[in-house]
């Protein structure tokens, strides 16, 4: 907790979950990290008294899901959005992984009609574009579907449900692909979601979810991908087990680095399933001890290490009059910041190079967040790299600018000093 604030908490019993929501089996606690703030919830001005949310990790006992005990409500977090998909050249290499994956199972071509759920301004969809017959973007948050719309990419302003999926398909037709990248995780009840999908997705069409994968932020001590809008924490099992419930079937799975490690999950109506690909048995494999208490004990040794080590790492720097900063006002900064207990009396700014966020602050721990031009114009010592995901890209970006002074702190899997 940051001293001197007064927590303004909603009471335990609303929206605690501890039995698992998909199959109702008993769950068991990985980690309770306190109460936080929402993450993208940035502040005008700095404020103690900020609202703050209960923030615990649970896995169910039986299919090993991973699901927050508090789920709070959709439109509090959603519906005006900080988040915008940066333009990255990881990402773009990401995105023609995807869609090599998806072109080599016959799952896109010239003639697919595509959907994506939660599209945010649409970058995945101007990459596919011009490879496919139609796209359409669904998104909840106002401000970047508007965004979306007025950069030429068809978006729907809407939270994905079947009213939803009936309305977009009494338009315009059912969609062959349908694309979840980052947002499945991101409903207490994502059944709702197939729901929706059952409407709009072809017969014999394909839906694409693709989330951070669980067992690599357990194995990366990946703590910081633990905030209010990531509900659940998904595997192979937890996918399988959802849209089992929902008549499709799992059939492939694809590993992939990006984010610090992360899954695409391709799925199929049960009836039009075919046989499951032996990259997904061979995935599965390594799952096997994920709905036991004693496959994270590791996890939360190395969190609790990490944590003593960087607030050790920055005591020395400062001592030696080293200025840090942070880099990267993301979801992750804010779980990160306010469990280290690192408030702006030791990391006073942190760069983002997204303009709607300079001049706010990150909630409880008030660190303010500055442009990259204020960043290179009079630069730290050391940066804390808040959005480790995009580590090569950053330090590319800062020492092409000219840069050549500042260093760059990694918080995990180790706490680590890196300057390429």
């Amino acid at each position: 907790m940051i001293s001197g604030t007064t927590p303004i908490e909603p009471t335990r019993a609303e929206g605690w979950q501890f039995n698992c929501r998909v199959c109702d089996s008993t769950t068991f606690c990985v980690i309770d990290l306190g109460n936080h703030p929402f993450a993208n919830a940035l502040l005008n001005t700095p404020e103690s008294n900020v609202k703050r949310y209960p923030l615990a990790l649970h896995v169910c006992s039986s299919c090993a899901t991973a699901q927050l005990s508090y789920c709070a409500n959709d439109h509090e977090l959603y519906d005006d959005y900080l988040y915008i998909t940066p333009r990255s050249d990881s990402l773009t290499a990401h995105y023609a992984e995807v869609a090599a994956l998806l072109a080599g199972r016959g799952d896109l071509n010239a003639d697919t009609r595509v959907a994506e759920i939660g599209s945010n301004i649409g970058r995945l969809l101007e990459f596919l574009k011009p490879q496919v017959a139609s796209i359409l973007g669904i998104d909840p948050a106002a401000n970047v579907a508007k965004m979306a719309n007025e950069a030429g990419i068809p978006t729907v302003n809407a939270f994905f449900n079947r009213e939803s999926a009936i309305a977009i398909r009494e338009r315009e037709g059912r969609k062959d692909l349908m694309l979840a990248r980052h947002c499945f995780a991101h409903n207490e009840k994502p059944w709702l979601m197939l729901e929706g999908v059952q409407e709009l997705l072809a017969a014999n069409g394909t839906l694409l979810i693709e989330n951070a994968y669980f067992l690599d932020t357990v194995a990366r001590g990946e703590f910081d991908q633990i905030y209010h809008e990531h509900m659940y924490y998904h595997t192979l099992r937890s996918i399988s087990a959802i849209v089992e419930r929902q008549g499709m079937k799992l059939v492939d799975a694809y590993h992939s680095d990006i984010h610090g490690g992360t899954m695409v999950y391709i799925i199929r109506f049960a009836d039009a399933a075919g046989q499951t690909s032996s990259r997904l048995q061979a995935l599965l494999a390594e799952e096997s001890e994920m709905h036991l208490a004693a496959f994270y004990q590791p996890f939360t040794r190395q969190i609790q290490q990490n944590k003593a080590d960087l607030n050790a790492l920055l005591d020395g720097l400062q001592a030696q009059g080293m200025r840090i900063h942070a880099y990267g006002a993301s979801a992750k900064s804010t779980t990160l910041l306010n469990y280290y207990g690192l408030d702006a009396h030791r990391i006073p700014c942190v760069v983002d190079s997204t303009p709607a966020k300079q001049g706010k602050y990150i909630p409880l721990v008030n660190c303010r967040v500055i442009s990259e031009e204020a960043a290179l114009a009079d630069p730290a010592d050391y940066y804390l790299l808040t959005i480790w995901n995009y580590k090569d890209e950053v330090i590319r970006k800062v020492r092409r600018q000219g840069n050549h002074h500042s260093r760059f702190i990694l918080p995990h899997p180790q706490v680590l000093i890196a300057d390429e």
